[in-house]
Protein backbone atom coordinates (compact mmCIF):
# COMPACT_ATOMS: atom_id res chain seq x y z
CA UNK A 1 0.00 0.00 0.00
CA UNK A 2 1.72 3.58 -0.79
CA UNK A 3 0.89 5.86 1.80
CA UNK A 4 -1.19 8.55 2.40
CA UNK A 5 -1.25 11.80 4.00
CA UNK A 6 -4.35 13.13 5.94
CA UNK A 7 -6.26 15.82 4.37
CA UNK A 8 -6.41 17.47 7.72
CA UNK A 9 -2.70 17.93 7.53
CA UNK A 10 -1.79 15.75 10.55
CA UNK A 11 1.25 13.94 8.38
CA UNK A 12 1.52 10.54 7.01
CA UNK A 13 -0.91 8.05 7.59
CA UNK A 14 -0.39 4.68 8.91
CA UNK A 15 -1.91 1.32 7.20
CA UNK A 16 -3.91 -1.25 8.77
CA UNK A 17 -6.00 -4.13 8.99
CA UNK A 18 -9.62 -3.58 10.51
CA UNK A 19 -12.87 -5.14 11.08
CA UNK A 20 -16.05 -3.88 9.39
CA UNK A 21 -19.79 -4.61 10.27
CA UNK A 22 -21.19 -3.53 6.65
CA UNK A 23 -24.42 -4.43 4.93
CA UNK A 24 -24.68 -5.46 1.34
CA UNK A 25 -27.72 -6.25 -0.35
CA UNK A 26 -29.68 -6.11 2.15
CA UNK A 27 -27.20 -8.90 4.45
CA UNK A 28 -24.90 -7.76 7.51
CA UNK A 29 -21.48 -9.16 7.19
CA UNK A 30 -18.44 -8.82 9.18
CA UNK A 31 -15.08 -8.17 6.92
CA UNK A 32 -11.86 -7.17 7.49
CA UNK A 33 -10.45 -4.40 5.65
CA UNK A 34 -6.92 -2.55 4.69
CA UNK A 35 -7.30 1.14 5.44
CA UNK A 36 -4.99 4.25 6.38
CA UNK A 37 -5.48 5.68 9.82
CA UNK A 38 -4.38 8.92 10.94
CA UNK A 39 -3.12 8.22 14.20
CA UNK A 40 -4.23 12.49 15.67
CA UNK A 41 -7.42 12.39 14.36
CA UNK A 42 -8.90 8.94 13.55
CA UNK A 43 -9.49 9.15 9.63
CA UNK A 44 -9.98 6.62 7.78
CA UNK A 45 -9.09 6.69 4.00
CA UNK A 46 -8.25 4.24 1.36
CA UNK A 47 -7.05 4.21 -2.38
CA UNK A 48 -8.46 2.90 -5.42
CA UNK A 49 -6.56 -0.37 -5.03
CA UNK A 50 -7.90 -1.02 -1.40
CA UNK A 51 -11.58 -0.11 -2.56
CA UNK A 52 -11.37 -2.90 -5.22
CA UNK A 53 -10.00 -5.02 -2.42
CA UNK A 54 -12.86 -4.32 -0.18
CA UNK A 55 -15.80 -4.43 -2.71
CA UNK A 56 -14.33 -8.04 -3.74
CA UNK A 57 -14.10 -8.94 0.13
CA UNK A 58 -17.92 -7.84 0.63
CA UNK A 59 -18.69 -10.35 -2.42
CA UNK A 60 -17.15 -13.06 -1.03
CA UNK A 61 -18.18 -12.44 2.54
CA UNK A 62 -21.91 -12.29 0.88
CA UNK A 63 -21.60 -15.14 -1.38
CA UNK A 64 -20.98 -17.31 1.98
CA UNK A 65 -23.12 -16.18 3.71
CA UNK A 66 -25.81 -16.98 0.56
CA UNK A 67 -23.85 -20.60 -0.14
CA UNK A 68 -22.93 -19.72 -3.43
CA UNK A 69 -19.16 -20.43 -4.49
CA UNK A 70 -17.18 -17.37 -4.43
CA UNK A 71 -14.72 -16.15 -7.23
CA UNK A 72 -11.64 -18.21 -5.18
CA UNK A 73 -13.52 -21.26 -5.34
CA UNK A 74 -14.76 -21.03 -9.07
CA UNK A 75 -11.05 -20.26 -9.99
CA UNK A 76 -9.87 -23.37 -7.62
CA UNK A 77 -12.50 -25.38 -9.17
CA UNK A 78 -12.27 -24.06 -13.51
CA UNK A 79 -8.58 -25.20 -12.66
CA UNK A 80 -8.88 -28.47 -10.77
CA UNK A 81 -10.62 -29.39 -13.90
CA UNK A 82 -8.26 -28.15 -16.33
CA UNK A 83 -10.28 -25.59 -17.55
CA UNK A 84 -9.40 -21.77 -19.09
CA UNK A 85 -12.13 -19.22 -18.81
CA UNK A 86 -12.71 -19.47 -22.23
CA UNK A 87 -13.59 -22.81 -21.78
CA UNK A 88 -15.98 -23.15 -19.00
CA UNK A 89 -17.80 -20.01 -20.61
CA UNK A 90 -18.45 -22.00 -23.74
CA UNK A 91 -19.63 -24.95 -21.28
CA UNK A 92 -21.98 -22.86 -19.65
CA UNK A 93 -23.19 -20.83 -22.69
CA UNK A 94 -22.23 -17.73 -21.60
CA UNK A 95 -19.78 -14.60 -22.45
CA UNK A 96 -16.37 -15.30 -20.73
CA UNK A 97 -16.64 -11.47 -19.41
CA UNK A 98 -18.68 -13.36 -17.33
CA UNK A 99 -16.20 -15.92 -15.76
CA UNK A 100 -13.71 -13.09 -15.51
CA UNK A 101 -16.40 -11.04 -13.42
CA UNK A 102 -17.23 -13.85 -11.42
CA UNK A 103 -14.16 -14.98 -10.98
CA UNK A 104 -12.93 -10.76 -9.40
CA UNK A 105 -15.71 -9.87 -7.03
CA UNK A 106 -18.99 -9.84 -9.01
CA UNK A 107 -21.72 -12.27 -7.36
CA UNK A 108 -23.17 -14.45 -9.43
CA UNK A 109 -26.90 -15.34 -9.42
CA UNK A 110 -28.37 -18.33 -7.85
CA UNK A 111 -29.16 -19.69 -11.48
CA UNK A 112 -25.73 -19.09 -12.51
CA UNK A 113 -24.34 -20.49 -9.40
CA UNK A 114 -26.10 -23.82 -10.01
CA UNK A 115 -24.55 -23.71 -13.73
CA UNK A 116 -21.77 -22.92 -12.15
CA UNK A 117 -21.50 -26.09 -10.02
CA UNK A 118 -23.25 -28.33 -12.38
CA UNK A 119 -19.63 -28.08 -14.31
CA UNK A 120 -17.26 -27.85 -11.34
CA UNK A 121 -18.19 -29.88 -9.37
CA UNK A 122 -19.59 -32.83 -11.88
CA UNK A 123 -22.88 -32.38 -10.68
CA UNK A 124 -22.73 -33.64 -7.06
CA UNK A 125 -26.24 -33.23 -5.79
CA UNK A 126 -27.06 -30.55 -3.02
CA UNK A 127 -27.63 -33.00 -0.10
CA UNK A 128 -24.56 -34.95 -0.71
CA UNK A 129 -22.73 -31.61 -0.06
CA UNK A 130 -24.64 -30.12 3.01
CA UNK A 131 -24.71 -33.98 4.71
CA UNK A 132 -28.88 -33.71 4.47
CA UNK A 133 -29.05 -31.30 6.99
CA UNK A 134 -29.08 -27.07 6.89
CA UNK A 135 -25.98 -25.43 7.58
CA UNK A 136 -26.31 -24.66 11.45
CA UNK A 137 -23.85 -22.09 12.61
CA UNK A 138 -24.81 -22.69 16.34
CA UNK A 139 -24.67 -26.79 15.62
CA UNK A 140 -21.16 -26.04 14.48
CA UNK A 141 -19.85 -24.50 18.19
CA UNK A 142 -22.19 -27.10 20.17
CA UNK A 143 -20.15 -29.72 18.65
CA UNK A 144 -16.98 -28.29 19.24
CA UNK A 145 -17.73 -27.16 22.56
CA UNK A 146 -18.54 -31.18 23.38
CA UNK A 147 -15.09 -31.91 21.86
CA UNK A 148 -13.22 -29.00 23.89
CA UNK A 149 -15.34 -30.74 26.91
CA UNK A 150 -14.44 -34.16 25.85
CA UNK A 151 -10.74 -33.22 25.69
CA UNK A 152 -10.36 -30.99 28.22
CA UNK A 153 -8.56 -28.84 26.02
CA UNK A 154 -9.65 -25.29 23.98
CA UNK A 155 -10.21 -25.78 20.16
CA UNK A 156 -12.09 -22.55 19.77
CA UNK A 157 -9.07 -19.48 20.73
CA UNK A 158 -8.60 -16.47 19.80
CA UNK A 159 -6.78 -15.98 16.33
CA UNK A 160 -7.46 -19.62 15.75
CA UNK A 161 -7.60 -20.69 12.16
CA UNK A 162 -9.89 -23.87 12.40
CA UNK A 163 -6.76 -25.66 11.43
CA UNK A 164 -7.73 -28.60 14.66
CA UNK A 165 -11.34 -28.33 15.06
CA UNK A 166 -12.16 -28.37 11.61
CA UNK A 167 -10.59 -31.59 11.71
CA UNK A 168 -12.93 -33.26 14.35
CA UNK A 169 -15.94 -31.49 12.80
CA UNK A 170 -15.20 -33.15 9.67
CA UNK A 171 -14.86 -36.58 11.16
CA UNK A 172 -17.89 -35.77 13.30
CA UNK A 173 -19.81 -34.82 10.10
CA UNK A 174 -19.10 -37.83 8.08
CA UNK A 175 -19.15 -40.71 10.90
CA UNK A 176 -22.69 -39.14 11.54
CA UNK A 177 -23.66 -39.26 8.01
CA UNK A 178 -22.45 -42.61 7.83
CA UNK A 179 -24.41 -44.18 10.97
CA UNK A 180 -27.28 -42.21 10.82
CA UNK A 181 -27.82 -40.46 7.55
CA UNK A 182 -27.82 -36.99 8.19
CA UNK A 183 -24.65 -34.60 8.94
CA UNK A 184 -24.41 -32.72 12.40
CA UNK A 185 -24.01 -29.46 11.69
CA UNK A 186 -24.53 -29.38 7.96
CA UNK A 187 -21.29 -27.98 6.91
CA UNK A 188 -19.80 -28.53 3.54
CA UNK A 189 -15.62 -29.33 4.11
CA UNK A 190 -13.38 -28.25 0.90
CA UNK A 191 -10.30 -30.26 0.53
CA UNK A 192 -7.17 -27.74 1.18
CA UNK A 193 -3.18 -28.58 1.37
CA UNK A 194 -3.41 -28.69 5.45
CA UNK A 195 -5.87 -31.21 5.02
CA UNK A 196 -10.28 -31.19 5.25
CA UNK A 197 -11.27 -27.55 6.19
CA UNK A 198 -14.59 -26.12 6.56
CA UNK A 199 -15.93 -24.59 3.31
CA UNK A 200 -15.07 -20.59 3.43
CA UNK A 201 -13.81 -20.58 6.74
CA UNK A 202 -11.97 -17.74 6.44
CA UNK A 203 -15.56 -15.96 6.69
CA UNK A 204 -16.87 -18.31 9.05
CA UNK A 205 -14.87 -18.50 11.91
CA UNK A 206 -16.09 -14.98 13.17
CA UNK A 207 -19.65 -16.04 13.04
CA UNK A 208 -18.94 -19.67 14.48
CA UNK A 209 -17.17 -18.24 17.87
CA UNK A 210 -20.30 -15.47 17.90
CA UNK A 211 -22.99 -18.50 17.63
CA UNK A 212 -25.63 -18.82 20.14
CA UNK A 213 -25.73 -22.80 21.13
CA UNK A 214 -28.70 -22.20 22.86
CA UNK A 215 -30.42 -22.01 19.50
CA UNK A 216 -29.10 -25.08 18.20
CA UNK A 217 -30.78 -28.31 18.19
CA UNK A 218 -29.36 -30.43 20.91
CA UNK A 219 -26.95 -33.40 20.16
CA UNK A 220 -29.05 -36.85 20.70
CA UNK A 221 -27.27 -39.95 22.28
CA UNK A 222 -26.22 -41.17 18.77
CA UNK A 223 -24.49 -38.09 17.82
CA UNK A 224 -22.79 -37.02 21.63
CA UNK A 225 -21.53 -41.10 21.26
CA UNK A 226 -20.10 -40.32 17.90
CA UNK A 227 -18.26 -37.37 19.04
CA UNK A 228 -17.08 -39.41 22.26
CA UNK A 229 -15.68 -41.90 19.77
CA UNK A 230 -13.66 -39.44 17.83
CA UNK A 231 -12.16 -38.00 21.36
CA UNK A 232 -11.12 -41.41 22.42
CA UNK A 233 -9.73 -41.91 19.29
CA UNK A 234 -8.00 -39.05 19.32
CA UNK A 235 -7.09 -37.17 22.54
CA UNK A 236 -4.57 -34.99 21.05
CA UNK A 237 -5.19 -32.28 18.53
CA UNK A 238 -1.86 -33.10 16.70
CA UNK A 239 -3.41 -36.66 15.89
CA UNK A 240 -7.23 -35.87 14.40
CA UNK A 241 -4.34 -33.55 11.75
CA UNK A 242 -2.48 -36.31 11.33
CA UNK A 243 -5.30 -38.42 10.62
CA UNK A 244 -7.25 -36.61 8.71
CA UNK A 245 -3.73 -36.80 6.45
CA UNK A 246 -3.98 -40.27 5.76
CA UNK A 247 -7.55 -40.31 4.79
CA UNK A 248 -8.02 -41.57 0.73
CA UNK A 249 -10.95 -39.35 0.91
CA UNK A 250 -8.85 -36.31 1.48
CA UNK A 251 -5.59 -37.58 -0.83
CA UNK A 252 -8.23 -38.14 -3.84
CA UNK A 253 -10.15 -34.89 -4.11
CA UNK A 254 -8.68 -32.45 -6.53
CA UNK A 255 -7.22 -29.44 -3.84
CA UNK A 256 -10.09 -26.88 -3.37
CA UNK A 257 -13.08 -29.14 -4.40
CA UNK A 258 -15.46 -30.36 -1.85
CA UNK A 259 -15.76 -33.31 -0.24
CA UNK A 260 -19.12 -35.29 -0.94
CA UNK A 261 -20.97 -37.42 2.21
CA UNK A 262 -20.79 -39.88 -0.07
CA UNK A 263 -17.45 -40.68 0.65
CA UNK A 264 -18.12 -41.35 3.99
CA UNK A 265 -18.01 -45.17 4.42
CA UNK A 266 -15.03 -45.14 2.96
CA UNK A 267 -12.88 -43.68 5.89
CA UNK A 268 -10.56 -45.12 7.60
CA UNK A 269 -9.08 -43.82 10.51
CA UNK A 270 -11.87 -44.10 12.86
Amino acid sequence: MNGLNCPKGHGAMGSKTIQKEITFKGVDLAIEIDAYICPVCGLEAGTVATAGDTQRRLADAYRAKKQLLTGEEIKTLRKARNLTQQQLAEQMKVGIASIKRWETGTVQSDSMDHALRGQLQCRIPDNAISGNRELSLSRIKLVANHFESFLKIKLLIKGDKFLFVAKYLWYADMLAFRSLGRSMTGATYAALPYGPQLNNYRDLVGDIKNADVAKADPLSEEELRIVRQIADRFPQKQMVYDAAHKEKVWADTPKGMLIPYSCASDITEV
